[in-house]
């Protein structure tokens, strides 16, 4: 059994409680070395004076904790709400007799170590190459995404979005699904790619949708 193999047979909540942790620990890195008191005025200077940016700072630096307690919450939604989708695809191709919805859970935690990946090539990149950069700097870069052939200014708010969302480590994120399909629930290949271009593809495309059509309402 090969190393990827093993990793999608890990229990799932051990894949689970990795990938929290993981992810609380890039949020500790993003906001006590990437963000800062200089970085924070940066973004509001045009707006608010230095003392005022600075209680705001500080206000946001007291409140971090509500993050780190409602990460587990937004993935655990998360991921079981792309699993019903992934096993919606399952029913659509008539092998749901084959895989439960408990492996296809396992399998949709598992992947996104891709996206913790992204997480920490966004970090390494802001925290060593980027120079000089702002609040908008860093909600604005992707890795290895669309965005980044733009500069903030070039691109509408309504389509920063989607343009983020069309990057690489998406494109790694369906082949580790339809991966972990294959490989995990004993699939063959033609219906896992099947499965995930039925199911999750559409639902990526309708998601990006209602982003932007929320973004719409509330810009100004």
């Amino acid at each position: 059994m090969n190393l990827q193999v093993r990793y999608y047979n890990q229990k799932g909540l051990n894949l689970f409680i990795g990938i929290v942790i993981a992810k609380l620990i890039f949020i500790w890195l993003s906001k006590n070395l990437l963000i800062n008191e200089v970085v924070f005025f940066n973004a509001y200077s045009e707006q608010l004076t230095y003392e005022r940016s600075l209680k705001l700072f500080e206000d946001m630096q007291k409140y971090l904790w509500i993050s780190y307690a409602f990460t587990p919450i937004i993935l655990l939604i998360r991921f079981s709400l792309i699993s019903l989708v992934i096993y919606m695809g399952i029913v659509l191709v008539n092998i749901q007799y084959k895989i439960s919805l408990g492996s296809v859970f396992k399998i949709v935690i598992a992947s996104e170590i891709v996206f913790v990946s992204a997480d920490f090539m966004k970090f390494v990149w802001f925290y060593l190459f980027a120079g000089n950069y702002n609040l908008n700097d860093l909600e604005f870069f992707y890795p290895l995404s669309l965005i980044n052939f733009f500069k903030s200014g070039e691109v509408a708010k309504i389509w920063i979005f989607p343009m983020q969302t069309i990057n690489l480590f998406h494109l790694f994120y369906i082949i580790s699904i339809s991966y972990g399909l294959n490989k995990v629930c004993f699939i063959k290949r033609s219906d896992s790619e099947k499965i995930v271009l039925l199911s999750y593809i559409p639902a990526l495309l309708l998601w990006i949708v209602l982003v932007m059509f929320l973004t719409i309402d509330i810009l100004p």
